[in-house]
């Protein structure tokens, strides 16, 4: 091949590249910045009341606690905070 053949393929390839990233530019400053959340546990007492508190490191769901009398941790949820 000569020359001008491969200054052809890499300025075409540098084209395509410049397009792609354009567009990947384009999509990511597109989207909606997600709003932070906050993480809650539901704890269920012996009784049959469900209690709402905020997650603690090391909640996981059949979890006994001790915020309530019988108290198990039945769901773990996040919640995005409304503007």
């Amino acid at each position: 091949m000569a020359l001008s053949e491969y200054i052809f393929i890499i300025l075409g390839a540098l084209v395509m590249l410049i397009f792609f990233m354009y567009m990947f530019w384009k999509e990511t400053s597109r989207r909606v910045k997600e709003l932070p959340a906050e993480i809650f546990t539901v704890v269920k007492c012996g009784d049959g009341k469900e209690s709402r508190r905020k997650y603690q490191e090391g909640d996981y769901i059949g979890k006994t606690v001790a915020d309530c009398p019988g108290g198990v941790v039945v769901g773990i949820f996040k919640e995005s905070i409304q503007q």
